[in-house]
């Protein structure tokens, strides 16, 4: 549960520290980015502090790259900066920051909120609604809902999308993407098909097989064809996704040293069984390599495998490097595994992914050709989803929001409404689901709190809540 702060002085991680001095977090300061990539790939921080204010540091860059790294896309990253412009603000949120923090006069954030907000990203999934300070005032106004995603592949009707919003099969939103602007694409609207289709290659919690429709969905249909054939050659596609479980670090490293850029498959380490179930929902994995030491230490966290093997195309393999284990054993009563009598080696490794691509996609060379794969930093892999919303209250720390589908509590997303023009901030804000629940009338509840609110901001809201509060909110409305 490690914090990592990168800055080149020591102010950024003094604040950090003080602030967390009463929790006895493990912290940890890097005064390079050089030093602060290896840190992070190498011990998997759950959260890093980074200054935006140091020109030997790119936040945008650097997060992008981490949060697209296989090993690293669920490190939460924070950015400490005097930049308070819209435009960086989001060019960081796309980038995968989970929030955004001003400093200098009247902005810097007090330890008491900084301790808060820690302590809601190391349990986002079921954050403590304590922890916000949340007390709404009516504001009842239509919008705009935008969130950001990843493209995996595109064909010229259907794509595979990756995105924080939790979507039912026959749901439909609309999307934007560069390419569609290059070539002329309007008004597109894409509908799910299934969720969770191919597995998750990005930072994003769920992945949908989508068909797509435009203005002109014939029309339309013809120039992406035409585009996907003559763009075949930026595909760089890794069907294979593979998992493997060593505690001992040096063995981790081993198998890391198999696993190649240029090979075709991808694959994430891990150091023991701790959340062996969720790793599985989550990664989604064609093949699991694990030392057999583990499972006898973890028998019962082990079988939860069987049932996924049932499920899903996944085969699984085993090895032990000290040999200390009884391999006959292993075969008798798991025997929906393969077991390697010691070491693992890289041959073996070669022979699986050939197998795997071949049984599990052994038909889709014909399918590949009339595809597009983007590279994870291609410009046209990034995209945005759009919905109406209704914004139904504003308190001092966020919005209360309702919209046609949940959204995850680590959900960035943008919403513009004529609300905020009203209250003399900028109508484009950007917030984070903190909490949800389903309305009886139809329609998902949201709370969410501000990314990077300045002080300014603040006082506009204050103001706002503080005058609807004293009169009401239709009386505040007809005068502003």
């Amino acid at each position: 549960m490690t914090i990592a702060v990168i800055d080149q002085s020591a102010e950024i991680y003094w604040f950090v520290s003080s602030a967390l001095l009463q929790d006895e977090l493990p912290l940890k300061h890097l005064n390079s980015l050089a030093a602060g990539e290896k840190y992070v790939l190498q011990e998997l921080p759950k959260i890093v502090v980074l200054t935006g204010d140091d020109s030997t540091i790119d936040p945008e860059k650097f997060i992008a790259k981490i949060r697209n790294h296989v090993f690293a896309r669920n490190t939460l990253f924070i950015v400490i900066t005097a930049d308070s412009s819209p435009e960086y603000k989001k060019k960081l949120i796309i980038a995968g920051a989970g929030q955004v923090l001003y400093r200098g006069k009247n902005q810097t954030p007090s330890p008491k909120f900084f301790r808060t907000l820690i302590k809601w990203f190391l349990n986002f999934k079921n954050p403590d609604p304590q922890l916000i300070e949340y007390k709404p005032s009516e504001f009842t106004f239509d919008g705009e809902f935008s969130t950001f995603g990843r493209i995996g592949w595109m064909s010229a009707s259907q794509c595979y999308i990756e995105v924080n919003l939790d979507l039912a099969p026959g749901q439909s939103i609309h999307l934007n993407n560069t390419l569609f602007d290059e070539l002329d694409i309007k008004d597109t609207k894409i509908t799910v098909l299934e969720k969770n289709k191919t597995g998750r290659y990005y930072q994003y919690s769920n992945g949908y097989l989508c068909k797509m429709e435009s203005k002109h969905t014939e029309r339309d249909r013809k120039k992406l064809q035409a585009w996907i054939e003559s763009n075949q050659d930026i595909s760089k596609f890794k069907p294979v996704k593979i998992v493997y479980y060593e505690k001992d670090p040096e063995n981790r490293e081993k198998i890391k040293s198999m696993i190649k850029l240029d090979k075709q498959y991808c694959a994430r380490g891990f150091a023991g069984l701790e959340t062996f179930a969720e790793e599985l929902d989550y990664q989604l994995p064609h093949l699991v390599l694990i030392d057999r030491q583990l499972i006898q230490e973890s028998k019962s966290k082990f079988e939860v495998l069987k049932k996924f093997m049932q499920s899903h195309k996944c085969f699984c393999v085993t090895y032990d490097n000290s040999d200390t284990t009884s391999i006959e054993e292993f075969k008798k009563n798991i025997d929906y595994a393969m077991h390697m009598p010691n070491v693992l080696e890289s041959d073996l490794l070669e022979s699986m992914i050939d197998k795997l691509e071949a049984k599990v996609f052994g038909n889709m060379e014909a399918e590949t050709k009339n595809r597009v794969y983007f590279n994870k930093h291609s410009v046209y892999s990034r995209m945005s989803l759009h919905s109406p919303c209704k914004v139904t209250e504003l308190a001092i720390a966020g919005i209360g929001v309702v919209l046609p589908f949940v959204m995850t509590s680590y959900c960035a997303f943008e919403v513009t409404a004529q609300g905020f023009t009203h209250a003399s901030l900028n109508r484009m804000q950007y917030f984070r689901s903190f909490t949800n629940k389903k309305l009886a009338a139809g329609g998902v509840y949201h709370q969410c709190v501000f990314i990077g609110q300045t002080f300014a901001d603040y006082e506009l809201i204050k103001k706002a809540v503080d005058e609807i509060k004293s009169t009401s909110f239709t009386e505040w409305h007809s005068t502003h």
